[in-house]
């Protein structure tokens, strides 16, 4: 996809724009590398994707209306496994046919070996390769872009590979990316043994839609307040209807007309400043980057706080005069003069009221203070003997406190700091067998899976790593071996099943919990 569902803007006022709100592109040009935004539970359904992908034998199906964002989804779940997997991207077009699909999905996997293998041809090496895996294979991932323009042919061949797989070894997943209409095509080839996983990418909702376009903005390297809002963006979503090359086009030319301020904003009077605070489209000052804008308003605020606080001298004179009676061994004359103008009675009562505020001051107070204050001294200084105690009292206490924590092994703080699901974990055998059923970036989304399983008495949790960040699984069960773990899966809950659960030994899940967690 490209920029050119947008109107041609002038390289003058593309240049104007980007340089007013510092960004580093043009934030709404329609790219599969662009940012991938996660709102509206895309990241959610794409953590689905990734797990099924791995664990699951299906056929899986994205389904969504044209321009609700399926290719750029199919983008991210491509980037996101790892480089050592084989990963076949295939955008399909109309009229493409059969032997076109296979052929490329069999030169992705490096294996053709005739010049024009027939379709048979292309099966035959596909099935080896995707039911032949072992544990040290890497993954084989076809994405198939566009899939509504596949014939009833490429289709049923699609699901035929999928056939007969091992569910301990599989291998080969394929992900169609499609329009809507593709999920009655499917149900109609009713392929025996092969299930059809199908996804709607949902479009954005108006919170949604205002969220993902200041997300556009900051991914460009916009620093600022938010620009778009539900107000604003509201007219552009219903004309939009979930297409978002459409929404990203009425964005790119608010951005355009924002830099074109009137002439009458250019006077640069204060009044126009304050009217462009209180609108949403900040860029109508002068045509000033945001940053300069922000400046000057701080500048306004700093002028202003002298002008409201810089006029009462007789004020801050007297302020200047405590501080200085209060950090100054050697008091100026003009103290003395200060004091004189309160009542004696009254300085005195002064004194002792304002002496429990000045108890934690270092600075030695003046002589005339202290002369006021000494009828006072007596009451304030008695519980000054008692501090001493409870500072002395703790010392032998410390001593038996330590003693016992110096004596445990070193290990028992690192156990301690394990969660107990991954400490049961640990202390089964190694040779034992488990079933993993889920696994999620989302620690809140793991607990909120176990928590509305009914089984989750049964279900445990560990934390391992994926690609450099955290990554939570879930399990089930204690078995022997990988058959009995297998035979297992037939009494999980149905929505346990749907997720394509699958045998793990124990000890690469011990090996996984230890390197977290450094044992």
């Amino acid at each position: 996809m490209t920029s050119d569902n947008f109107e041609s803007p002038s390289a003058h006022g593309l240049a104007d724009y980007r340089q007013h709100y510092g960004l580093s592109r043009d934030p709404f040009v329609d790219s599969l590398q662009a940012p991938f935004y996660g709102g509206g539970e895309r990241f959610q359904l794409l953590e689905k994707l990734q797990h099924l992908c791995q664990f699951s034998g299906s056929l899986l199906a994205v389904l969504g209306e044209p321009g609700a964002g399926k290719s750029r989804l199919a983008a991210e779940l491509l980037s996101s496994f790892d480089a050592e997997d084989d990963i076949c991207a295939v955008q399909a077009s109309q009229g493409c046919t059969a032997a076109d699909v296979l052929t490329q999905i069999a030169s992705s996997f490096r294996l053709v070996n005739e010049p024009r293998p027939s379709v048979g041809q292309l099966l035959a090496a596909l099935r080896r390769f995707g039911q032949s895996a072992d544990e040290m294979d890497s993954l084989a991932l076809v994405v198939i872009d566009d899939a509504h323009h596949l014939d009833e042919q490429t289709l049923a061949s699609l699901l035929t590979l999928l056939q007969g797989q091992d569910p301990g070894g599989r291998r080969l997943h394929i992900v169609l990316f499609a329009e809507p209409h593709l999920a009655n095509r499917l149900e109609q080839l009713e392929m025996h043994g092969v299930l059809v996983h199908d996804f709607y990418l949902e479009p954005l909702s108006l919170p949604d839609a205002a969220d993902y376009l200041n997300f556009r903005m900051e991914a460009a390297g916009y620093i600022g307040p938010e620009l778009f809002n539900e107000l604003l963006v509201e007219s552009w979503w219903h004309r939009a209807d979930g297409r978002l090359p459409s929404l990203h086009q009425s964005a790119h030319q608010w951005l355009l007309e924002s830099v074109a301020a009137p002439q009458s904003d250019k006077s640069g009077s204060f009044p126009g400043f304050v009217n462009v605070l209180n609108r949403v489209n900040l860029p109508n000052l002068n045509n000033l980057p945001v940053m300069h804008m922000v400046a000057i308003a701080v500048l306004l605020g700093v002028l202003m706080m002298l002008f409201f606080y810089g006029g009462d001298d007789t004020e801050r004179r007297e302020f200047d005069l405590d501080v200085v009676t209060l950090n100054d061994e050697a008091p100026p004359a003009s103290v003395n003069l200060a004091s004189q103008r309160r009542d004696p009675a009254q300085e005195q009562e002064h004194a002792v009221a304002e002496a429990p505020q000045r108890e934690g001051l270092t600075q030695p107070v003046t002589p005339e203070r202290a002369e006021l204050s000494e009828p006072a001294l007596p009451e304030l200084a008695q519980p000054a003997p008692a501090q001493p105690a409870p500072t002395q009292e703790p010392e032998p206490a410390q001593e038996p406190e330590s003693a016992p924590i110096t004596q445990e092994p070193s290990q028992l703080s690192v156990a301690q700091s394990i969660p107990e699901d991954e400490q049961i974990l640990l202390s089964w055998r190694a040779s034992d067998y488990t079933l993993q059923l889920l696994g999620a970036g989302s620690e809140q989304s793991v607990r909120e899976f176990i928590a509305s399983q009914p089984n989750r008495e049964q279900l445990l949790r560990f934390t391992t790593r994926r690609q450099g960040n955290d990554w939570f699984v879930v399990v089930a069960g204690r078995y022997s071996s990988s058959e009995e773990a297998r035979a297992a899966i037939a009494e999980l809950p149905a929505r346990q099943r749907e997720a394509g659960p699958w045998p793990r030994v124990l000890r690469d899940i011990q090996v996984e919990i230890e390197g977290v967690r450094g044992l």
